[in-house]
């Protein structure tokens, strides 16, 4: 299977932020959380090496001090993306290629949670794959991050159209016409986002993001494309 990579073309497009104070409240909470947390890791280590601490550092702190470097970088990241919309450069790829583009950056332990389930195999698409497989990868990390679970997602093209929907077994939370703020988050260490540039890179691909619920009450978030042709 090819990997999908994008030529990372970006417009010199200027954020247009929050103006309430959620930017500042939120570039605090997603900068300066982590930020401290590692310092706090680095002190202890520190400490334990300075003291001459028998034995080797204990793998957890090792992970701690990972663990918030990887939450940095992922904010930084972030905000990288937010400031500078994509241009989309569509290519042909498969339903397939772009659920393992957006599984392939997931941790190990999150990567075997994913269940795809892929109607119609090989169906060919007209699209910006890895700008889509990144917006999908953003949805199940979402739904990750929301249960300790199982994530399905479901690939399928129908005529014209090509949808991917996330569904997790937690409660329901973002209900139908419930919309992202783009600096407005209750989880720590987090920007919130993440489905605020799904749902802006979603409207460049001419496509639409669905919050959705089943009947069971679990959580259903949808994407949804229009192609722009039929690729035979």
């Amino acid at each position: 299977m090819r990997t999908l990579e994008h030529d990372g073309t970006r417009a010199p497009h200027p954020a247009s932020g929050a103006d309430d104070g959620s930017f500042s409240r939120a570039l605090a909470q997603g900068l300066n959380t982590p930020l401290d947390a590692l310092r706090a890791s680095m002190e202890s280590l520190g400490q334990e090496l300075l003291l001459g601490s028998p034995g080797p550092v204990p793998p957890l702190r090792i992970d701690g001090v990972l663990r918030e470097v990887d939450r940095l970088g992922k904010n930084v990241r972030e905000l990288c993306e937010f400031a500078t919309p994509p241009v989309p450069r569509p290519l042909t790829c498969s339903l397939e290629e772009i659920v393992a583009a957006a599984r392939a950056p997931l941790a190990d332990e999150q990567r075997t949670r994913v269940i795809a389930a892929r109607t119609e195999p090989g169906a060919a698409l007209d699209i910006d794959g890895p700008l889509l497989a990144g917006c999908l990868r953003r949805l199940l990390e979402n739904a990750l991050e929301a249960t300790s679970g199982l994530v399905l997602v479901i690939a399928r093209r129908a005529g014209e159209t090509a949808s991917f929907t996330v569904v997790d077994d937690a409660p329901s939370a973002l209900g139908p016409g419930w919309q992202p703020v783009p600096f407005r988050t209750t989880k720590p260490n987090h920007l919130g986002l993440g489905l605020a540039l799904t749902q802006r890179d979603v409207a460049l691909l001419n496509g639409r993001l669905e919050f959705l619920s089943t009947p069971g009450g679990e959580t259903c978030v949808r994407i949804t494309v229009q192609l722009k042709e039929e690729v035979r």
